[in-house]
């Protein structure tokens, strides 16, 4: 319980600094494949216990201009949330294309997708979904799209055709 009151104290604090405007973001240019990639590691321990495979799939060099630790943050949030409505065995899987206007990311999973009563709340702070798991305090997603905004971008949330859920992530390059 003391570990999941530090995490939300945490979140809070984060959200808090970009309420009030006093977030530093660093501007520099971030590889997106390299980011995703140290996100995927920094989750193993939870993909290894549910048996779920993470795939970056490697496309051209995509860069984005922004902050490393912060744009980590918010993609270690999207890909913990797909890993929590994984199955046991399944995959949660990463892509990324550039052209003139923006960089989009996607990332999605096998899972059941999002009831669709949930889609327009999912990023409202605190929203916790109809399959929402039991460990999640309903911030991951608001904080996620809250540094996704503040580097020129836009997140959004939609079910697969085939099942599972998706976030794609822009970050426009003007």
């Amino acid at each position: 319980q003391l570990e999941r009151l530090n995490t939300m104290e945490e979140a809070l604090l984060q959200l808090s600094r970009i309420d009030s405007g006093t977030l530093k973001l660093q501007r520099v240019q971030v590889d997106v494949f390299t980011v995703l990639t140290l996100a995927s590691d920094m989750l193993c321990e939870l993909a290894a216990q549910k048996r779920i495979t993470v795939a970056v799939l490697e496309g051209e060099c995509a860069m984005i201009r922004g902050d490393m630790d912060w744009t980590l943050e918010a993609f270690c949030n999207l890909m913990k949330n797909c890993m929590e409505h994984t199955p046991e065995g399944g995959t949660v899987s990463c892509e990324y294309s550039q052209n003139p206007l923006y960089t989009e990311v996607r990332i999605w999973d096998n899972g059941e997708g999002f009831a669709e009563e949930d889609l327009p709340y999912l990023f409202q702070r605190f929203y916790r979904g109809k399959n929402a798991s039991g460990t999640g305090i309903g911030i991951g997603l608001a904080l996620s799209k809250a540094i996704v905004e503040l580097q020129n971008g836009t997140i959004t949330a939609r079910n697969l055709h085939g099942g599972g859920a998706c976030f794609e992530i822009r970050f426009y390059s003007h």
